[in-house]
């Protein structure tokens, strides 16, 4: 009865705070993972996939996510004056999502990203769990146009990476983007790709409790999409959500979980990955 009235007690606080979609942490009221895909591949279809040409066979890959925008942006700007000071970085980077913290912060968060738009460079996102709170999908997918592609990135030497985005904002692909994921992968797998990276916000591998049920995958899509990548030669999966950073190997796909970015966060870093033969992990801490 103790447990039952805390859980209760906790439940009220929480429902109080405008920052949680209290019953968005545990069903998802707004578009399913399914018309979500349907969405992102109306936007595909008519604008295509991008091919990237960078200047040199290893490239330092600038990754953000968990930026969790209010009305701070102290880690964000950081982000974004180190990305462009840094004239060797290629012309894209990477956000794995939640880059709002409640409502009604999209156009704050992307007024302080249009430097990176005017400096001839781009971001390419994914939608995370706290980006479709509160039925907020639609003016996410205003802003990122997409959150299911996949893009191409080609060296002075030939080498080729491919980069593939993956929606995973309700802890779940859906049937539709799976079936996707799945052939564009046994497609892609017979080119001679140096590298395949996979790109998503909620994590594969629940080694703690800090994210409760907040849009989580099952164990067995968990093992699904592991045993996918796999199969196919994924070399490297990139995530979020759980604000902390973790290295696991399993099948010999590398899943590398990232810091949070977050103002106000103790521990926030973004990454800059080293892309070439192998990767080199840095993490700048910021804040």
């Amino acid at each position: 009865m103790k447990r039952l009235a805390a859980f209760f007690s906790l439940m009220l606080l929480i429902s109080c705070n405008k920052n949680y979609d209290y019953v968005g942490m545990f069903y998802s009221l707004g578009e399913s993972a399914d018309e979500r895909f349907e969405m992102s591949m109306a936007y595909n279809d008519t604008h295509g996939y991008d091919k990237i040409h960078v200047d040199s066979d290893d490239y330092s890959l600038y990754v953000m996510t968990d930026v969790h925008v209010d009305f701070s942006t102290v880690n964000l700007d950081r982000y974004v004056s180190d990305y462009l000071n840094d004239s060797l970085a290629p012309p894209f980077s990477l956000c794995l999502g939640d880059v709002i913290n409640a409502t009604g912060h999209f156009d704050y968060f992307f007024e302080h990203v249009l430097p990176v738009t005017d400096a001839g460079r781009k971001i390419y996102y994914c939608a995370g769990n706290h980006d479709v709170y509160f039925k907020q999908w639609k003016e996410c997918l205003s802003h990122i146009k997409t959150s299911t592609y996949w893009f191409e990135v080609v060296t002075p030497s030939g080498f080729r990476d491919l980069y593939v985005a993956l929606d995973s904002s309700s802890g779940t692909l859906g049937v539709k983007q799976r079936e996707w994921l799945e052939n564009l992968l046994a497609l892609k797998s017979k080119e001679d790709f140096r590298n395949i990276i996979v790109f998503t916000h909620t994590h594969f591998f629940k080694k703690d409790s800090s994210q409760g049920h907040t849009s989580n995958f099952n164990l067995e899509e968990t093992y699904d999409l592991a045993d996918l990548f796999a199969r196919y030669g994924v070399d490297l999966v990139l995530q979020g959500h759980s604000h902390s950073r973790d290295i696991t190997v399993f099948k010999g796909v590398t899943y590398l979980r990232l810091d949070a970015i977050e103002d106000h966060y103790p521990n926030a870093f973004y990454t800059i990955i080293t892309v070439g033969d192998e990767f080199r992990y840095d993490f700048i801490k910021v804040g």
